[in-house]
């Protein structure tokens, strides 16, 4: 499902249910840049500390254009073969099947498989909320954007279409600033040099505005700034109120009941507005609540991303961000660790790149590995594009089922799999550095 401004409300509703059902998500990110340059690119002499600091600099420079996110559900045949039984018996009617129908690679017994739900979420930041400028600034490289456009990547799509997003300790910020202008009298502004006089001129007529017996002025302004002063003039007199329009301000009369319904209603819009303004991380909310595996393939700059974009600004220490990572997604897997530590995977595949593992794995997949299906709702727009963030998220989730080698749930990888066992495997990033092969998150 591609998301942009259009649909996200259908979509976040529909990731909404399909969360709490899923057995674990799979995430991927495309970003505008990686490292700015070789001196900061990830060494293998790197210390802990330092790729954490070169991950940082790198996440904090660059931003994220596309957010892929696939949950996966375990669907259970057998079970839904109970309950048509039990339907049919109900209603007086029979449904009958043949062996073939019973069978999963014909091993005679009744199996499931995995329902995919891929999101493709495309995001841009947030350039305002509840009235107020947010600008967000982050750099790119031309070589990342030559590598989407060979992709196929929609540009416009993601200026245009892209669905905001606002950290919640800047949301919350903004709310408090515009609600304290809302609700108590501001400390009188002192205008610029250039504008003296029209805050002279404005409040002549403002004088005789009230002194009238007209019930609305509209005031003609030419910038933002204008807006701002007038807005503060007014606040200073308890029985007017102002209305934005595109060329003007409304200055209106009215009683105190008048006025504090006007105030109730301009909250309400500014807490509308600043949750529209924190559009995709609702999503990301929803994810970190579920406390389900996220999976990933050395996803380590995926992780820093969604922490710092989504969530707040990343630590000034490893060790800090280790500890709040814990509180935002507990349970981290990552498939190139799975491969890169397993040495039976890594010389049967000669690979850990996605690109090239995840499709041989993908041919292999009727060799009695748990099948995987679209849900029906997620097949009409579903693409087949490496490098679109939601298909690799679903192609990296595919890889850790085949991976697992399962004919049944992930619950039951430590029963059912000889080579793989899933503990082994949790919140340990692939990372390679002379100083360690992976980096241990806390559990």
């Amino acid at each position: 499902m591609d998301v942009t401004r259009d649909n996200f409300e259908k979509a976040v509703k529909e990731f909404e249910v399909a969360i709490v059902e899923s057995d674990f998500a799979a995430i991927d990110m495309e970003m505008t840049g990686l490292y700015e340059s070789k001196e900061r690119q990830p060494s293998h002499l790197d210390t802990l500390d330092e790729r954490y600091a070169k991950l940082k600099r790198s996440v904090e420079l660059y931003g994220v254009i596309q957010v892929g996110v696939c949950l996966f559900t375990w669907v259970d045949e057998r079970k839904q073969e109970q309950d048509e039984e039990v339907a049919a018996t109900d209603s007086g009617t029979y449904n009958i099947r043949g062996d073939a129908d019973k069978t999963v690679n014909g091993t005679g017994d009744t199996g499931g498989y995995y329902e995919a739900r891929p999101f493709n979420f495309n995001v841009f930041p947030s350039s305002g909320a509840g009235g107020m400028a947010v600008d967000t600034h982050f750099g790119c490289k031309s070589s990342a954007f030559e590598f989407l456009a060979r992709n196929t990547f929609d540009f416009n799509k993601w200026v245009y279409q892209g669905v905001p997003y606002l950290r919640t300790e800047d949301a919350e910020r903004i709310r408090k600033e515009r609600m304290a202008m809302l609700t108590s009298r501001q400390r009188k502004m002192d205008a610029d040099d250039r504008h003296r006089e029209f805050v002279r001129d404005f409040e002549i007529a403002l004088g005789a505005f009230v002194n009238s017996g007209e019930q609305v002025l509209r005031y003609e302004t030419s910038n933002s700034y204008q807006r701002k002063l007038i807005h503060n003039i007014v606040s200073s007199h308890d029985m007017l109120g102002t209305r934005g329009r595109s060329d003007c301000i409304e200055i209106f009369k009215g009683s105190h009941s008048a006025m504090a319904k006007h105030t109730a209603h301009k909250i309400k819009t500014l807490n509308q507005n600043v949750k529209n303004a924190r559009g995709f991380c609702a999503v990301i909310d929803m994810l970190s609540a579920a406390r389900k595996p996220v999976v990933g393939h050395n996803m380590l700059l995926d992780v820093l991303h969604a922490f710092s974009k989504f969530y707040r600004p990343l630590p000034a220490g490893r060790k800090e961000f280790e500890r709040a990572l814990a509180q935002f997604l507990p349970v981290l897997i990552d498939t190139k660790f799975i491969i890169e530590s397993t040495p039976a995977i890594k010389d049967r595949y000669g690979t850990s790149s996605l690109d090239e593992i995840a499709p041989m794995l993908e041919r292999e997949a009727g060799c009695g590995l748990a099948p995987i299906r679209l849900h029906p709702r997620f097949m009409r727009n579903a693409t087949r594009t490496m490098h679109e963030a939601g298909y690799d998220a679903y192609m990296t989730g595919a890889s850790f089922i085949r991976l697992l080698k399962l004919d049944g749930g992930v619950s039951r990888a430590a029963e059912q799999s000889s080579e793989l066992v899933l503990y082994r495997y949790i919140n340990k990033l692939h990372l390679s550095t002379a100083e360690a092969k992976f980096w241990a998150m806390a559990s």
